[in-house]
């Protein structure tokens, strides 16, 4: 893996672009920023990321029911073909605090259809309006649907895997954690983009203080509207990376990019699961920043990599 010198520059360029956006938009510092202000300036963020025109995907609009009575909104991206197809159960990021199924929805269209999967993308609830556990609980309910539902999915009971980006992937690998070992729901992969593995700000990455898209600032901010308060950092379920035995976790693809204040904690969870003898392709590309899977319509760099990690997904899954 060698490490270069300067971030893709159409990435430099697409952040000075919107950072210049959020200064003209007088966007507070994280101390006084609020949760409601971070959605409207995302959104408004958003904008600069255009999305790649996909063809032939059916998306369905529905609900989830959890146990408690709350509702789940639920994007179910099914490619042409008479199937049955294997499912990805897809949690979007935005720190647990913003992000739905829209910010979402092209990089769940594209997985679909050049994959060849069933993509379920779940509308998790998000923080601090309810703070942890609430949007992992929601995880564990997603997967239990999707396989209490997979006929219906016209999905494959044996090629149901969980997957997701920064926040999303931390949610991903905590419900892989959750059903280790489960007799009736055993996940076949784990898909995880850039997530978030680990309550621990002392990493090599965190030391180098990207100010690239994520920096350290942003992830004190999400973790801090996440938890209830610090102690919790040291839960596997908010944490994956103290997960005491990874033995019989699902095969895993692994996405990390170098200017990353999460890559570290990525690496290490990657050899964790490797040591426990848990297959693992990881995908590591050295001019990228985190959620660049939102930058594929802008960034050729994050285009050609979605292309390649789209590949692997169909390799492991289709296998």
């Amino acid at each position: 893996m060698g490490v270069k010198e300067a971030v893709n520059p159409q990435v430099t360029q697409l952040l000075k672009t919107i950072s210049e956006k959020m200064t003209e938009l007088k966007h507070p510092p994280l101390d006084v920023l609020t949760p409601e202000q971070s959605r409207q300036f995302y959104q408004i963020a958003r904008s600069y990321f255009t999305p790649i025109p996909v063809d032939g995907v059916a998306v369905e609009h529905t609900s989830i029911v959890s146990a408690k009575g709350h509702e789940l909104p639920v994007q179910i991206y099914t490619p042409p073909g008479e199937g049955p197809f294997p499912v990805l159960v897809y949690f979007h990021g935005g720190g647990w605090v913003f992000g739905d199924l829209d910010s979402s929805d092209n990089v769940c269209r594209y997985f679909s259809s050049k994959a060849e999967i069933v993509v379920v993308s779940v509308g998790y609830r998000l923080a601090p309006e309810h703070k942890y556990p609430a949007a992992f609980h929601d995880a564990v309910e997603s997967v239990k649907w999707a396989f209490t539902h997979v006929k219906k999915l016209n999905g494959d009971a044996r090629r149901i895997a969980v997957g997701g980006e920064s926040s999303g992937g931390n949610l991903a690998a905590a419900a892989a954690i959750f059903f280790k070992g489960d007799e009736q729901i055993q996940l076949s992969h784990q898909f995880l983009i850039t997530p978030v593995m680990d309550y621990n700000f002392d990493t090599l990455s965190y030391q180098a203080n990207y100010k690239f898209n994520l920096t350290n600032e942003k992830m004190r901010w999400f973790w801090g509207h996440y938890l209830n308060n610090s102690s919790e950092g040291s839960d596997v379920f908010v944490s994956p990376l103290k997960v005491t035995c990874a033995e019989w976790l699902p095969e895993t693809l692994l996405v990390t990019a170098e200017f990353d204040p999460l890559r570290e904690e990525g690496f290490a969870f990657g050899e964790r699961l490797k040591k426990a003898k848990v297959n693992v392709e990881l995908l590591h590309y050295d001019d990228l920043v985190h959620s660049f899977i939102n930058m594929i319509g802008t960034v050729d760099g994050a285009k050609q990599a979605m292309d390649e990690m789209t590949v692997k997904l169909r390799e492991l899954l289709h296998n």
